[in-house]
């Protein structure tokens, strides 16, 4: 390393090279740079140096390097200098020094003699500044190299103590993982000899024709028909994870991809290490892992997840979702914090590719998800695992299973047979708490229907039973009502529910008897959700009239006024500010809501002569007439102009 104290003692005590005023480089537009060397003795280091100057700064008179580049046989390193006159040191190589791409074309040497000077420090015949490129590419690529085995050295202590993998793997992943075919010569009358991918026995099965499925008597495994002469060039991949301790209680997480090939010759499977994750439990109870992917032969382990070309897009090598090898688990569990995790269990019962950190995160943070998966709550474990419980309360400061669940313990049954998600169960943790009699049937029915929201209102009115009978009823005789636009209004009941709900809603602000069957129950619902709707609108209309008359009436006889054949007209209704709109062809009628809200008044400004016929509009806020238009959105006119301006001052400013 470059001994920086020594350098700047020598940038101090040494002058740089100066370049004449008169120098014709200093003209040439082409370049931006010239570039002057020198051989130093510096730090008893026998080094090159390169002052590059701005051809602009040096042609103004200021003809300080902008950059001086100290080079040796093994290292360099640049001072820079900034606009402002600071300096600092550079780290980058000479062709990076610049912003711009071609930053060493833009560069030239001042004279033959700096060249050649550098072309005999490093003993290259090389044009142009290719032998420093050249010296600098070759430190880059050196310490590239050491780095990387630094690196190297860290990731095989890392790896030193791995057990290896177990035996057998290939032939479980063919017989656990891959697909299974049943693979024959000919079938005469439906029936056929063949041999079964998984288990490698010879069966005879009836109904066999091309791509029909089966199921192997010998190891019972579900089987896809192929005959010899259409299967072709038949190959399956498959992702599995093998989970193994080490000697610090950690986890590793092995990732292993396999492909099996059905072909003719040289039909097998291949099993190779693809990634591998370290997982340990840190001081503050928190879940770390330190993930490597298998590279390149010569460094064959690099700390991260695998790169992608398209974040967006499946890619086979990079995905760590895979089956998990259980034959070895209670032995490489045992030991650590997941000694008793359930990963096992869970698998067997799925027997689908699962992410493993996720679920010995949650191991640790949910304690009673190993009670959950042990009691058959494996859909409920499979939310809580993967982040599909939000909003879900438990008590995992329980032992029961009832109390864990906050559900009844005469629930637990039946809630395990449906095999309770998250979202369900928290739709039946409020059934438990108003204590409804029928929350089974009604959750069921819910599940049938695919309704998962908006049935709770209607609960506080009535009982479950009656609330499902009635929109079923309801839903058998609307699902086929259109829409004016002809499209079904109901196109399944979930919407029928909604609009229950609403109806509810609407009801409760009408004032309606929500104890009265006939407003319960009505006759035909989409007729009363529509009516009611109506209704609402109505009496919201009714207090938009009644704020804008109040509104109306703080200000009627302030604001009277009349000059040059032209009144100030307030409107007395809502009906006449959209009338007025409609007749000048402007937006005011949408104002209607500012002005019962208080915030603007609209005025009418009317001729004298023709009281009756809308002439310009005015808009008033914070005592300024912000607004005047009249047909078509036109601007006021000098003379209306006039009127508004002696309105404002002699109105609205004394008001």
């Amino acid at each position: 390393m470059l001994n920086k104290k020594a350098i700047r003692r020598f940038i101090s005590e040494n002058p740089v090279p100066a370049i004449p005023p008169n120098h014709g480089l200093l003209q040439a537009q082409q370049i931006d740079y010239i570039v002057r060397t020198a051989v130093k003795i510096i730090d008893h280091h026998r080094m090159l140096v390169l002052y590059v100057y701005s051809r602009e700064q040096t042609a103004d008179g200021n003809a300080v390097p902008t950059w001086t580049v100290f080079q040796t046989g093994d290292d360099y390193i640049t001072f820079s200098r900034r606009s402002d006159s600071t300096t600092h040191w550079r780290a980058s190589a000479f062709e990076r020094l610049g912003d711009s791409w071609n930053f060493v074309n833009r560069c030239a040497f001042y004279s033959a003699s700096d060249r050649q000077r550098m072309n005999r420090y490093f003993h290259d015949d090389g044009s142009g500044f290719m032998p420093l490129l050249r010296a600098q590419n070759r430190i880059l690529n050196h310490r590239r190299q050491k780095r990387e085995r630094k690196r190297d050295k860290i990731i095989r202590a890392r790896m030193k103590h791995l057990p290896p993998l177990p035996h057998g793997l290939a032939d479980w992943a063919l017989g656990n993982v891959m697909p299974a075919y049943f693979i024959y010569n000919h079938a005469r009358g439906g029936s056929a000899t063949g041999t079964c991918s998984s288990c490698g026995q010879e069966a005879t099965l009836s109904g066999v024709k091309h791509n029909a499925r089966g199921i192997c008597p010998h190891c019972g495994r579900e089987l896809t028909m192929k005959p010899k002469g259409r299967t072709g060039h038949l190959c399956d991949r498959e992702t599995f994870q093998v989970i193994q301790g080490t000697k610090s209680g950690e986890l590793v997480v092995r990732i292993v991809k396999a492909r099996h090939s059905y072909r003719k010759e040289n039909p097998g499977t291949v099993i190779y290490e693809n990634a591998r994750q370290f997982i340990r439990l840190d001081r503050d109870g928190s879940v770390k892992c330190e993930s490597y992917y298998y590279s390149y032969p010569e460094t064959k382990w690099r700390r991260g997840n695998r790169p992608v070309p398209f974040s967006y897009h499946y890619n086979f090598e990079a995905d760590t979702c895979g089956h998990v090898y259980s034959g070895n688990l209670p032995r490489a569990l045992r030991g650590t914090p997941w000694q008793y995790c359930p990963v096992q269990t869970y698998y067997g019962h799925f027997h689908e590719p699962m992410e493993m950190l996720p679920f010995l995160t949650a191991y640790v943070k949910h304690p009673r998800l190993e009670h959950l998966i042990k009691t058959g709550f494996y859909s409920l474990a499979s939310d809580m695992v993967y982040g599909r419980s939000y909003g879900l309360n438990l008590d995992e400061s329980r032992n029961r299973t009832h109390q864990i669940l906050r559900v009844g313990a005469e629930d637990v049954g039946f809630l395990r047979e449906i095999d309770i998600a998250a979202a369900p169960l928290k739709i039946f943790q409020g059934y438990c708490q108003k204590s409804l009699k029928d929350r089974q049937r009604l959750l069921m029915w819910q599940q049938e229907r695919k309704v998962d929201r908006d049935i709770e209102p209607a609960l506080d009115y009535m009982t479950p039973h009656k609330v499902m009978r009635y929109l079923d009823t309801q839903y058998g005789t609307l699902q086929h009502r259109l829409t004016q636009y002809k499209t079904q209004r109901y196109r399944k009941i979930q919407d029928l529910v909604t609009e229950y709900k609403d109806y509810l809603d609407m009801c409760s602000k009408l004032g309606y008897d929500l104890n009265s069957n006939s407003v319960l129950f009505p006759k035909d619902l989409q007729k009363a959700h529509d009516s009611a709707a109506h209704k609402v609108k109505i009496k919201a209309d009714a207090q938009l009239r009644r704020d804008f008359v109040t509104a109306m009436k703080a200000i009627s006889g302030h604001l009277d006024f009349e000059a040059d054949g032209m009144k100030i007209v307030l409107p007395s209704s809502p009906d006449e500010i959209i009338a007025e709109g409609q007749a000048l062809h402007h937006c005011v009628g949408t104002y209607v809501e500012r002005v019962a809200k208080h915030e603007c008044i609209i005025l009418f400004l009317r001729q004298s002569s023709n009281m009756d016929k809308p002439f310009y509009t005015l808009e008033i806020k914070n005592r300024k007439a912000v607004q005047v238009r009249g047909l078509k959105n036109c601007p006021a006119t000098p003379e209306v102009q006039a009127v508004v301006d002696r309105f404002e001052s002699q109105v609205l400013m004394a008001a």
